[in-house]
């Protein structure tokens, strides 16, 4: 890391490390809110506040960003289908209990028996998976551009490998940026740039947030739902944990004992809560964002929160959202699915060679959960 948690860029680099990671998010976020039918203003603004939520519970000692949870879209939908924004939020709320309960139980549980219960041989085979798993994701940002489409995402995945490997100083600490806007330029005369984005867009537009439309629902519509919000929950745990296992071996710190798991899951419990309240939606931590973290060499809390703080500026500035919306999803489909993804597995690789595959147990674990997420 050229700067570690603790470190603070100067403000010219601190912008544009942000702006990477917020490229490296926004797809997923945005994504997520359609598939769930949910505001894309009230969206952005509860990822962002759930990043800072997060960062501030965690004492600004974990880099990770918290945005919408592709894992909770199935929970999210039938809550709303049962009882609207106010669903979603109860939804929110015990997911918050839930990961607030797991906090406790790993506060007081040493590091040494928490890899009992979860191995680095389980924790990095899942992430493995799942950054293979989100690769399969690819043709759908490539859609019906066809070849062409594929020719750019290409272009997109050499501009940030040669930027990586040849520019030096601070250029180099810009791989992704410098990749994507590369590949927007080389969309632009091939009409992949969808310009009406910026048709009738003002500078500030109120956003619709989720608890401006809470209504009243029964006990009995919302069992099933907490029922279901639970098991989800418990689910996500370990995401949040492969996550977090990634991250701390790019950026070289153990965050399960600093900021400490207890901090980590009271954190992700709260960003739910924010997520729910704001964009009526779950939340998780973002493996783009730790991947974003080891392209950009910058480990920087400040980092995230800024990020974070224009994500949160996306739901009220509709030119900043017109021109993200802009980018074509064959440059995203690049810089996102083909690098980025591949970074999340490659650390899940980097945690399995702390593991010994000579040991039979080892090595089964190893090889079965690929068959067993097919």
């Amino acid at each position: 890391m050229v700067y570690k948690i603790n470190d603070t860029p100067p403000t010219g680099k601190l912008l544009l490390f942000s702006l990477q990671i917020l490229l490296s998010v926004f797809t997923a976020t945005a994504l997520i809110a359609q598939i769930c039918g949910v505001e894309l203003s009230g969206a952005f603004i509860g990822a962002g506040a759930a990043t800072l939520i997060y960062s501030l519970i965690t004492r600004f000692k974990s880099p990770m960003f918290i945005s919408n949870s592709g894992a909770f879209v199935a929970p999210v939908l039938a809550a709303l289908a049962a009882g609207g924004y106010t669903a979603v939020a109860i939804g929110g709320l015990v997911t918050a209990i839930v990961y607030s309960l797991f906090g406790f139980i790993f506060s007081t549980v040493s590091i040494d028996n928490l890899y009992k219960f979860m191995p680095k041989v389980l924790i990095g085979s899942v992430t493995i998976v799942i950054g293979i798993n989100l690769m399969g994701f690819i043709p759908g940002y490539i859609g019906d551009t066809g070849n062409l489409g594929i020719m750019i995402a290409l272009i997109t995945v050499l501009s940030i490998a040669l930027a990586s490997h040849y520019l030096k100083g601070a250029l180099s600490m810009f791989p992704f940026l410098i990749g994507t806007l590369i590949g927007y330029l080389v969309s632009i005369p091939f009409g992949l740039v969808d310009f009406s984005k910026f048709n009738g867009i003002s500078l500030i537009k109120m956003p619709t947030l989720a608890f401006t439309n809470w209504t009243p629902v029964t006990f009995k519509d919302m069992l099933p739902i907490i029922v279901i919000y639970i098991a989800f929950t418990i689910s996500a745990i370990c995401e949040c944990l492969s996550d977090h296992a990634a991250l701390g071996n790019i950026v070289g710190v153990d965050l399960y004992q600093t900021p400490g798991l207890g901090k980590i899951f009271v954190g992700e419990g709260a960003a739910n809560l924010a997520t729910a309240a704001f964009g009526g939606l779950g939340a998780c931590s973002y493996g783009e964002g730790v991947a974003a973290v080891g392209f950009s060499k910058c480990a920087s809390v400040k980092t995230t929160v800024v990020a974070a703080l224009m994500m949160v500026a996306l739901g009220f500035l509709e030119p900043v959202q017109a021109f993200i919306s802009s980018i074509p999803s064959c440059v995203i489909g690049g810089g996102t699915a083909c690098v980025l993804y591949g970074f999340i597995s490659s650390s899940g690789i980097k945690l399995l060679k702390q593991v010994d595959l000579e040991e039979q147990k080892n090595l089964i674990i190893c090889l079965s959960l690929p068959y067993i997420s097919i």
